[in-house]
């Protein structure tokens, strides 16, 4: 049960975007024989009012702690995005929004950016039809693009609307 990161410091975590690690808490878990358990106690930047307490023994869930990403991450990460294969579209309305509600909960930004690409592609593909995207496709579609406009606007010290400009200049490359 190791500590790697401080209290104070801001972090990404899955779903809940950036965090601040707030505190280490000992907090009582139930089960046959309850016990408590040190934990990072960590504030969502998007909901301060909301807190995740994170066990120091889970391993897997320590593990969705990662650190906040450099400006030069960030940029390889966009430009690598266009290199990437773009998932398959899944007609199965249900299998598709689980695949799309999965994408979000994880929050790896490599991964929303290739949920968003899939989309997009997609909606180009209806519009020259004459279609449009269900309402489910696009507001995950806009889930996403919010959840990268606030990582990568706090890691750069940017306002979510100059990071969206910035990541709508690299899609409108392949897409627009």
């Amino acid at each position: 049960m190791t500590q790697k990161y401080e209290a104070g410091t801001y972090i990404r975590y899955g779903g809940a975007g950036i965090c601040l690690i707030d505190r280490f808490e000992e907090v009582p878990y139930p089960g046959a024989e309850p016990m408590m358990r040190l934990c990072y106690v960590l504030k969502p930047v998007r909901n301060a009012c909301m807190e995740v307490s994170v066990p120091l023994d889970n391993e897997t869930l320590c593990g969705k702690m990662q650190p906040l990403r450099t400006k030069a991450e960030i940029e390889q990460m966009l430009e690598a995005s266009g290199q990437d294969d773009i998932p398959l579209w899944t007609e199965d309305r249900k299998l598709r929004a689980a695949e799309f509600r999965q994408v979000l909960a994880g929050g790896e930004a490599a991964e929303l950016l290739r949920m968003i690409r899939c989309i997009l592609r997609q909606r180009a593909l209806l519009l020259k039809s004459g279609r449009h995207l269900n309402a489910a496709d696009d507001n995950a579609r806009r889930d996403a693009v919010r959840m990268l406009e606030e990582e990568f606007a706090f890691s750069l010290g940017t306002t979510p609307e100059e990071a969206g400009r910035w990541i709508r200049a690299v899609l409108r490359r392949e897409f627009m």
